[in-house]
C-alpha cells in the first residue's frame, strides 16, 4: 500500500506540475476576459451535459454488471462513483493510466470478481471502440472537405486504418487468450531463457483462473443470445459520447460563435483515435 500511495503521489505531482505548465503557457488575461464573456445559460448547459454523461456512465456501468451477473444488484449511486472515480484518477495519473484499474477493484469489491471485472471495463472500452469505428467514416467525411493539405488527408485516412486493425487485433486477443500464453511461451523458448521459461510457466498457471473468468465474463457481455442486450449497452454509449461531443458546442455557442456541431464531434471522433 505504501509503494501505491508513492507511484500516486508521484503522478499527482507530475499531473499538476504539467496543469501549471499549460496554464501558464496559454492563460493571460485576455483569456480570462474572454472567459468572464461567456453566456451563463450555455455554460450552465455544458456542466450539464457533462454531469448528465457520469449519469449515463453510470448507467452503463449498472446494465453491463446486471447482465454479467442477474442476482447481484448495482445501485445507480454506485455506479457513478465508479465512473467518478475513474475520472478522477485518470485525470490525475500520467496518460490517465488510473482509471481503469480502479474501475476493476471497485467492481471487485462489490463481489464481481478480478476476471469479470476486468470483462467489464474491457467490455466497456470495446463498446467505445465499436461507436468511434462505425464515427469514423462519417467524421473523415465531415472534416475532408475542410482540409486541404493533402498529406493531412493521408495522415487521417491512414490513422482511421490503423485504429479500426489495432481494435480488431485487441478484440483478437481478448477473445483468443491461448494465442498470447503461447506466443509468450514461443518467444521465451527460442531467447533460450529457461530461467525466465519456468518463472512464466509459474506466472501464467496462477493467471489461468483469471483469464478463465475473463473469458466468462467476456462471453456473457457479447454473447449473440444477448442481442437485445448489446442495443441497449450501444445505445448507451453513443448516449454517452454524444453529450460528451457536445459541451464544446455550447462553450462556443456561450461565446456567442458558431457552434459547428457536426464538424466539432467529427473533430473529437479523430481526436479521441489519435489520444
Amino acid at each position: 500500500m505504501g509503494s501505491m500511495n508513492k507511484y500516486l503521489i508521484i503522478g499527482l505531482i507530475i499531473s499538476f506540475i504539467s496543469i501549471a505548465v499549460v496554464f501558464a503557457l496559454t492563460f493571460d488575461v485576455s483569456t480570462i476576459e474572454r472567459i468572464r464573456e461567456i453566456d451563463p445559460k450555455w455554460l450552465l448547459m455544458a456542466i450539464l451535459l457533462h454531469v448528465l454523461s457520469w449519469v449515463v456512465w453510470g448507467i452503463r456501468i449498472k446494465v453491463m454488471c446486471r447482465y454479467m451477473n442477474e442476482e447481484m444488484k448495482l445501485g445507480l449511486r454506485e455506479s457513478v462513483s465508479i465512473a467518478l472515480s475513474n475520472l478522477f484518477l485518470a485525470a490525475v495519473t500520467p496518460s490517465s493510466i488510473g482509471g481503469e484499474p480502479i474501475r476493476i477493484h471497485l467492481l471487485s469489491k462489490k463481489g464481481f470478481g478480478v476476471g469479470r471485472s476486468t470483462a467489464i471495463v474491457v467490455g466497456e472500452r470495446i463498446f467505445d471502440a465499436i461507436f468511434i469505428t462505425v464515427s469514423l467514416p462519417m467524421a473523415f467525411f465531415i472534416l475532408d472537405t475542410y482540409i486541404e493539405n493533402r498529406t493531412m488527408r493521408l495522415a487521417l485516412f491512414a490513422g482511421m486504418i490503423l485504429f479500426v486493425i489495432g481494435i480488431a487485433l485487441f478484440v483478437y486477443m481478448v477473445l483468443h487468450h491461448t494465442f498470447m500464453k503461447r506466443f509468450f511461451k514461443f518467444t521465451i523458448r527460442k531467447m533460450k531463457m529457461g530461467r525466465l521459461e519456468e518463472k512464466m510457466e509459474r506466472i501464467l498457471e496462477k493467471i489461468d483462473g483469471f483469464v478463465e473468468s475473463f473469458q466468462r465474463g467476456a462471453r456473457e457481455i457479447f454473447s449473440l443470445r444477448r442481442r437485445s442486450a448489446i442495443a441497449i449497452i450501444l445505445a448507451i454509449t453513443s448516449i454517452y459520447w454524444l453529450l460528451e461531443f457536445l459541451v464544446p458546442s455550447c462553450i462556443l455557442k456561450g461565446l456567442g460563435q458558431d457552434p459547428v456541431v457536426l464538424q466539432s464531434i467529427s473533430a473529437q471522433v479523430l481526436l479521441v483515435v489519435m489520444s
